[in-house]
């Protein structure tokens, strides 16, 4: 999923004009919370509490138009406003003219706010509810949020613990997050992703390789060789799992995507990928076999029939 787009879009423009008022409105609220106070605010028995934190006009205004435009139930979420707001928080956050206070504090505050009001528990994980849309937006701007601000380290965590959540949209809004982060700061945001991966489960290994195999990330060189190492960690965190392991969802969820994005970032780097897909082949692991078989597959590796030819042969 494609952190922006190649061409302008009317609608995106659209949702910019209506969304930044709104966002202006929620960010000087004065019912804006830090995480800690929200959270006590949800569980305090004060009613007067309930009712000026937690059913804020300015911020219910803003959830309001994200839950409706949200395009839910349906096949496809609106991912052109779930970009506009994330558009929408990078400009702010990069204005000189906002104050820290309001660009650096009160879009943290916002933004979790936002990813938290709604949680998945609320509507039963329903992957189709409307309902999770804030908590959608939030998180690909959050990514924004983090490289304006150099907070790498604290977007790196927020993106991990969404890529927990049942929902497979949330999962998604995570690698879009992710790849907001790398294409603004690549050098710190791949050095802190290297980091976790020496101890991180399946939910964020999925989240990683999904987040970094966009192919508009990987133009140089070394991007797409870091991409291709990323990759072959995380081929190998599979190939050590016991085989009960393997049978879980959460497992099959990383396979599933690896299943697409190893051929990403192979396409991005052939010279390197091609020997690699050999070297991957020749582990014999049965779930490793079926990532290159899956990969080999996809029309973007199509200019080297050949190599996919041998793969295959393999």
């Amino acid at each position: 999923m494609s952190a922006k787009s190649s061409k302008p879009s009317s609608k995106r423009d659209t949702h910019r004009a209506a969304l930044q008022p709104l966002l202006l409105a929620a960010l000087d609220s004065p019912g804006l919370l830090s995480p800690n106070e929200f959270m006590m605010a949800r569980y305090s028995l004060n009613p007067r509490h309930l009712r000026v934190h937690l059913l804020d006009p300015d911020i219910a205004a803003l959830e309001d138009y994200v839950i409706d435009h949200s395009q839910l139930p349906g096949r496809r979420a609106n991912l052109e406003m779930a970009t506009a707001f994330a558009d929408e928080v990078n400009a702010f956050c990069n204005s000189p003219s906002n104050s820290l206070r309001r660009s650096y504090v009160a879009m943290e505050w916002l933004l979790w706010v936002l990813m938290n009001r709604h949680p998945p528990e609320q509507f039963g994980s329903d992957p189709d509810s409307p309902l999770q849309m804030p908590q959608f937006c939030g998180a690909v701007a959050f990514g924004e949020w983090a490289a304006a601000f150099q907070q790498i380290e604290a977007g790196v965590m927020m993106m991990f613990t969404l890529a927990k959540s049942p929902l497979w949209r949330i999962r998604e809004a995570v690698a879009m997050g992710l790849q907001r982060m790398l294409a603004r700061k690549w050098d710190p945001t791949i050095h802190r992703l290297r980091r976790a991966a020496l101890d991180i489960g399946p939910e964020e290994w999925r989240a990683l390789v999904a987040g970094i195999a966009e192919p508009d990330l990987l133009t140089e060189q070394d991007h797409a060789l870091a991409a291709l190492d990323l990759h072959y960690a995380a081929l190998s965190y599979l190939r050590r799992l016991p085989e009960k392991s393997r049978k879980t969802d959460r497992v099959r969820t990383l396979r599933q995507a690896l299943g697409y994005t190893v051929s990403v970032t192979v396409a991005a780097a052939p010279e390197a990928g091609f020997p690699l897909m050999r070297a991957w082949l020749a582990w014999d692991d049965p779930d490793v076999r079926w990532v290159i078989r899956e990969n080999l597959k996809k029309k973007r590796l199509s200019p080297w029939a050949d190599e996919v030819a041998n793969l295959s042969r393999m």
